[in-house]
């Protein structure tokens, strides 16, 4: 054998174990399920004060139960709706960071 053709054999091997390797490295991974690259440690039993206070609080509010007579009733139709009405105003330019364009006289 010449040493043309086992340079090459080496150079294909090299070649193919170089390509395994980056496979492995970039596709295969760690074999976790996670694919996101983020790591969350469960903490069992740990909830904060304030965990516990948000979930009550979302409880006692599904509970509340509106009865729909309020709107209905007199007092509520007796209440006087002292909103503004907001005119509507001349817009800008369509683009506000286009040059503006100016216009100059000649004296």
């Amino acid at each position: 054998m010449n040493k043309k053709f086992i340079k090459n054999i080496i150079i294909t091997v090299a070649i193919i174990i170089l390509v395994f390797a980056l496979y492995f490295f970039f596709f295969r991974g760690s074999g976790s399920d996670n694919n996101s690259g983020l790591y969350v440690e469960p903490v069992a039993g740990k909830t904060s004060v304030v965990d516990k206070s948000l979930i009550t609080l979302l409880l006692e509010m599904k509970s509340i139960k509106l009865d729909e007579k309020l709107f209905s009733s007199a007092v509520f139709q007796s209440l006087s709706d002292y909103s503004i009405k907001i005119e509507s105003q001349e817009v800008g330019r369509i683009n506000p960071f286009a040059p503006l364009e100016l216009k100059i006289k000649n004296l």
